[in-house]
């Protein structure tokens, strides 16, 4: 659904940008036969002057009635353009009044649907040969640098990586297992991330992807979870906090 909602706000957007430019072409045109008509008016003006400045249609010479001829179809013409305009402007406003609904609708009744390990970027893709320390400063660098420390088994860099509501629990757990010899155990593949979802300016969503290999270096045992994020002190950390329900 979200990859259809997104599709759908790209072809509203593509076609109120259409619309925006041929009314931009029709206003110049409309202006441009609008600045002919006044010089024509005050030229055909200059001519009753001279010749007769109470002339009719009758009275006037065959050039004069050409000129008049040419305003009539003129300002005919330019009533039908600003009429053109009057329909332009109106469909430009339910464009605009679409694509804002579109980008304001609430999410879709129903499950979402479950990302596959393919939907993830190359950048998003962490084979465990390339995990190294990489600080706090991004969630991706969060989830790195907590997995290496698992591996090199430094417990210090591991509880950075945890905001306060989790550092009880996770010290527990450091006092009571090896997590260098866990890691092993569990024989890590990799690490995707298949989706962000931004819940304020310091927190945020990460839908992660891990993969297993067995003793033929075949990819088992994968899974697939969300964990909140938050920053705090400029660092993001792991939290204890529950996602939000998105069916």
């Amino acid at each position: 659904m979200g990859k259809l909602k997104l599709t759908v706000s790209a072809i509203v957007a593509v076609a109120l940008a259409t619309v925006l430019a041929w009314q931009h072409f029709s206003n110049e045109s409309l202006r441009q036969d609008n600045d002919g008509l006044k010089q024509s008016l005050a030229a055909l003006k200059q001519l009753s002057d001279i010749s007769a400045p109470a002339a009719t249609e009758e009275t006037m010479g065959e050039q004069q009635q050409a000129e008049l001829s040419n305003l009539r179809a003129e300002a005919t013409q330019l009533r039908t353009q600003t009429n053109q305009i009057a329909v332009l402007a109106e469909a430009n406003q339910k464009l605009r009044t679409s694509l804002a609904e579109a980008r304001s609708a609430p999410p879709a009744t129903g499950s979402k649907k479950k990302l596959n390990p393919e939907d993830a970027l190359p950048q998003d893709i962490h084979p465990k040969d390339s995990w190294a320390y990489r600080g706090y400063s991004t969630p991706d660098a969060t989830i790195e640098s907590t997995l290496w420390a698992m591996m090199k088994g430094d417990k210090e860099t591991i509880l950075k990586a945890f905001a306060p509501d989790m550092l009880a629990q996770i010290e527990k757990q450091m006092g009571e297992k090896d997590f260098s010899e866990e890691i092993k155990k569990m024989n890590m593949a990799e690490f995707r991330v298949l989706d962000r979802q931004q819940l304020s300016p310091d927190e945020m969503v990460l839908t992660i992807y891990t993969a297993r290999q067995n003793e033929n270096g075949d990819k088992v045992n994968n899974s697939q979870e969300q964990t909140v994020f938050q920053r705090i002190n400029g660092e993001w950390k792991v939290t204890e906090k529950s996602p939000p329900n998105n069916n």
